[in-house]
């Protein structure tokens, strides 16, 4: 817990003599109000009496802040009894504007540094998000991570905006009150504050229910948000099965998973708050009643006694706030707990060697063996060795979950091998800056990630300072320009949420123009015409000619169209390369690459006859 309040408190960073400030204004403005109830009192015991026994004698004040008071009024005659109540007004008025206005500047200077220092905290939290390696999110849900940079930072926001400033607020208000009462009688002082251990025994142990109902509560949510942002995503799936009644009850059950938990939360403070108010409103009666025994017993004076019931209800709210200033802390305790979960996850190595050449392009992996899980006993790829000359087009094929795209995970650092080593031009990636790695590897993924913004700034993503002409070539390679008809606003259409305006095979022809806009060193295709015709592939393998020419590239693809335009292929299975040759080469051997030569040409075959036979009716 403690080490959870010291990070709540280090947000504040470089702001807190700010808040240091902010805090003397309050504590200041405090002290000021605790005189507002002497003014009352030196008006009832002094001024009234004086003008009541008509002026006989004259007004002396027996304590340091009545004499100071009777220093700023006038002279006290008999007959101006209206101009000194005139002049009490508006002693009182000052003293309430002078509270005012370093309360004022206190609240916007703690609201000032609390916005800056939880955009510091949520521009920090995303940067780390940003470092963390691709093992990290295999763990931990979109939503999961989304609740954390907003539920949780904003829960922060709001314990440090409102609860760091309460706990000054009454602090001082209770300090000033206490030593009022204190100075003016002892035990009445004590009376006035007999039940203040109970109540905040009772807000502690409020305060540790609290802080275990609010980490059941997040965890409910970060499992909503999680199927909110998975049906979201996955919309057309949902709408295409029909499957909207089976996504509802899903979310449902989860939804009720969380009220019951919010309607626990709710039921603690259902207790505790009706508890504490019945205390507090007993520890005023008490007062009250005390006082009532005091000022009959002569005691007191009434002055005295109406200073006491104000200085009374300034405590009683303190000590009912205590309750919420902990409960507040006990959901903040476990939002901070929950962005550090994030914060302590450990970043992806960024340091290695800067280069200023471009890379030549030969790739070799070394006995590579690697897995997801380090918990499964069975590798994914298991001791893969081949070597890629510099500009030379490889292709990789093999069936579904043979390995093929971990070999690209790896090449680009996403994942590191756990036995082996992979090169480049000669040098271990290990070695390398991921950063830079990757900007010299350029991907082009089966299922392209689109933004929600314009075809030109989805081109440009990855090189913003790209001439127009360089972003029409790439545009123009990728066969994107073929579909700028059918865009309202041509290369500034903007495409909707992952592109949601475009189809597979124009999402798939703007991702290539971006990798190719983005000049990469390596170049790897993975299946980036499965969701075009057999035309436009063509076209684009065409038009890919010139830059593949001068560049290494892999191929990742089961269209025997695609693998045909390499040089060479590898066959994986099971995480081994089980054949390797050219396509004329395997095309004459048993195994994958025969199989589905034989099936694609066979259904080519069947395609044409039946074309005939419709054309011959």
């Amino acid at each position: 817990m403690f080490l959870n309040l010291r990070r709540l408190f280090n947000v504040l960073d470089r702001w807190k003599w700010h808040y240091l400030l902010s805090a003397l204004l309050l504590i200041m403005g405090m002290f000021v109000r605790s005189l507002e109830p002497r003014v009352l009192q030196f008006a009832v015991d002094h001024v009234i009496v004086f003008f009541q026994n008509e002026a006989a004698g004259s007004i002396t004040a027996g304590d340091f802040i009545a004499r100071q008071f009777l220093a700023l009024l006038p002279d006290i005659q008999p007959g101006n009894a209206g101009w000194i109540l005139t002049c009490l007004g508006l002693l009182f008025m000052a003293i309430s504007l002078l509270r005012g206005g370093l309360l004022l500047f206190s609240s916007g200077l703690s609201a000032s540094s609390t916005e800056q220092a939880v955009k510091r905290l949520r521009d920090r939290l995303f940067a780390h998000i940003q470092s963390l390696p691709m093992r990290y999110f295999t763990r931990v849900s979109k939503g999961e991570l989304i609740q954390r940079s907003t539920g949780d930072i904003d829960t922060v926001r709001n314990f440090i905006l409102n609860q760091v400033v309460e706990i000054v607020r009454i602090s001082a208000v209770f300090g000033f009150s206490f030593f009022m009462m204190y100075s003016i009688n002892p035990q009445y002082a004590l009376i006035s504050v007999a039940l203040g251990p109970v109540l905040v025994a009772g807000s502690y142990l409020f305060f540790k229910q609290e802080r275990k109902v609010w980490d059941l509560h997040e965890t409910e949510a970060d499992k909503l948000n999680t199927i909110v942002q998975e049906n979201l995503n996955g919309i057309r799936v949902v709408k295409a099965y029909a499957n909207e009644d089976f996504e509802m009850s899903r979310f449902g059950e989860q939804n009720l998973k969380k009220l019951r938990i919010g309607i626990r939360h709710m039921k603690l403070h259902a207790f505790y708050w009706p508890v504490s108010d019945f205390l507090v409103n007993l520890q005023i009666v008490t007062a009250i009643l005390a006082g009532g025994y005091f000022a009959v017993a002569q005691k007191i004076t009434v002055g005295e006694l109406l200073g006491f019931y104000s200085y009374v209800l300034m405590i009683a709210w303190p000590m009912r706030q205590f309750g919420r200033i902990l409960s507040k802390m006990g959901m903040a305790l476990v939002a901070i707990s929950r962005i550090y979960e994030v914060l302590d996850a450990e970043p992806e190595e960024n340091d290695g060697l800067a280069f200023e050449e471009d890379f030549r392009g030969e790739i070799e992996f070394r006995n590579v063996s690697f897995r997801y899980d380090q918990n499964s006993p069975d590798n994914v790829l298991k001791r893969i060795s081949f070597r890629i000359r510099p500009g030379e087009k490889v292709a990789i094929i093999g069936p579904t979950g043979s390995g093929k795209s971990t070999i690209i995970n790896l090449l680009l650092g996403l994942y590191e091998p756990d036995r082996g080593e992979i090169l480049i031009d000669g040098q271990n990636i290990a070695l390398f800056s991921k950063q830079q790695l990757r900007k010299r590897i350029g991907l082009v993924l089966q299922t392209p990630f689109l933004f929600s913004t314009t075809v030109r700034e989805n081109i440009t993503y990855a090189n913003p300072a790209l001439e127009e002409a360089d972003m029409l070539r790439s545009a123009e390679i990728a066969q994107v320009h073929e579909i700028e008809d059918v865009l309202p606003e041509g290369y500034d259409t903007m495409v909707g949420e992952k592109g949601v305006t475009l189809s597979g095979g124009q999402k798939q022809r703007v991702a290539l123009a971006r990798t190719l806009a983005a000049l990469p060193n390596i170049l790897v295709l993975d299946d980036v015409t499965s969701a075009v015709d057999t035309r436009t592939e063509f076209a684009i393998f065409q038009a890919l000619k010139e830059p593949m020419g001068r560049k290494t590239t892999i191929i990742i693809s089961h269209r025997i169209t695609s693998i045909q335009q390499a040089d060479r292929v590898l066959v994986v299975e099971k995480g081994r390369i089980v054949q390797e040759g050219t396509s004329a080469e395997l095309a004459e051997q048993e195994g994958y690459y025969r199989e589905i030569n034989a099936i694609q040409a066979g259904l080519e075959d069947e395609i044409l006859m039946s074309v005939r036979l419709n054309e011959e009716n």
